[in-house]
């Protein structure tokens, strides 16, 4: 009897050894097999938790330290600070995202931003959960970054320019500030001085690669990108230390924000309105507005790249879905409006120089601060909750 019980016991031993491992260890490191997760059965398990949680659009969620968002998922290790299993739509992007020498002080969430910070703030780690799926980290010295690609994910380089490609998946990895880029089997990476290091994506909802727009990131005219979505929910990314965008309001038919920077030099402006926030017909069109007067369009995203005057390029995707580039040549505080309009009874035409737009008298919805990457986003949820995540000392 005594041998078939120590048999059961031995049995039941192996199998508790055998379960995935939970929550944290008593060293404050996420278990293991939680951290290497598939990121579609995470994306999945999220889809889950979100809708249980009554969570709709842009915007993080957490499990046992793993984030959920609408578009990205991942883990972070509270001990090393390194970013675990980031995926985008369901297919893992990177194993690890490291940075040589990080002492972690902690991980914290407000809406769709993610940030992870060391002790000195010398390294800041943002991830925005937006349909571009930006990652940007800001180091204030001299830094050693490495990118651990998954199974089946390609990189190549072109000078400080890496292209990825995943699945259905495009992005690049943007390094303007690297003194050196190495790619080795399954590993980037990337020693760098003060500045940013940005990963951007196609955006998903809005597949157009937008090369030239990172390509804008190298020269540092790239200002922000701005999504707007589901339940008028926003992102806000600012590329640039001196730009501040603020929403003051979005309506069925109009948004307005208005975008200032010290810096007075030119800046490009992307911006993304899912087909849940503003809405239009196949008998109306959009019109940018720059302080009150109609900006002008122009035909191609080449001559918006090449203009020398304020002007910006539309990509319409399908119905109530649009993708706008903004050039704003100079800078002082602009306001700036994104109009439905009829066409048949619509008098402006692109290049005009009309100067009424219909009053907008919403309160305000969001807004960056100076921080680059840094987003604020305020939807129909009402006040963010902050999550936070410390290392244990």
């Amino acid at each position: 009897m005594n041998i078939i019980l120590k048999s059961i016991a031995i049995a039941l031993a192996f199998s508790l050894m055998s379960l995935p491992v939970l929550g944290q260890m008593g060293d404050g490191k996420i278990g293991e097999d939680m951290m290497r997760g598939k990121a579609k059965e995470m994306m999945n398990e999220g889809k889950d938790i979100r809708e249980k949680g009554g969570m709709v659009g842009m915007g993080f969620m957490h499990s046992e330290g793993r984030s959920f968002g609408n578009y990205v998922t991942f883990s972070v290790d509270n001990s090393t600070g390194a970013v675990l299993n980031y995926g985008i739509s369901g297919s893992t992007i990177f194993d690890y995202i490291n940075v040589s020498g990080f002492n972690f002080k902690e991980s914290a969430t407000m809406g769709s931003l993610t940030r992870i910070t060391n002790k000195d703030r010398s390294v800041v780690i943002q991830l925005h959960d937006n349909p571009s799926a930006v990652i940007n980290i800001n180091t204030i010295s001299t830094t050693s970054l490495i990118f651990t690609l998954a199974q089946g994910v390609t990189a190549t380089k072109e000078d400080k320019l890496i292209n990825i490609s995943a699945d259905n998946i495009t992005a690049f990895i943007v390094a303007g500030n690297a003194t050196s880029i190495n790619i080795a089997a399954r590993e980037i990476r990337i020693e760098a001085t003060k500045g940013n290091i940005i990963f951007r994506a196609a955006p998903v909802n809005v597949p157009v690669l937008n090369r030239k727009f990172m390509g804008e990131m190298m020269k540092n005219r790239a200002g922000a990108e701005i999504s707007v979505g589901m339940q008028d929910k926003s992102s806000i990314v600012n590329y640039s230390e001196d730009i501040n965008v603020m929403i003051r309001s979005i309506e069925r038919d109009r948004m307005r924000m208005t975008i200032n920077s010290q810096d007075h030099s030119g800046k490009f402006i992307m911006m993304d309105i899912d087909n849940t926030s503003m809405m239009w017909n196949e008998r109306q069109m959009i019109r940018l507005y720059l302080d009150n007067k109609s900006l002008r369009q122009v035909m191609s995203e080449q001559e918006l790249y090449d203009a020398t005057e304020s002007s910006f390029w539309l990509n319409m995707m399908g119905k109530n879905r649009m993708q706008a580039v903004m050039y704003i040549a100079n800078f002082s505080e602009r306001q700036v409006d994104i109009v439905v309009e009829d066409n048949i009874t619509s008098t402006a035409t692109p290049g005009s120089t009309s100067t009424t737009t219909p009053e907008v008298t919403k309160t305000e919805v969001s807004a960056t601060p100076k921080t680059p990457g840094f987003e604020v986003m305020i939807g129909l949820l009402g006040t963010a909750v902050a999550y936070r995540m410390r290392r244990k000392q």
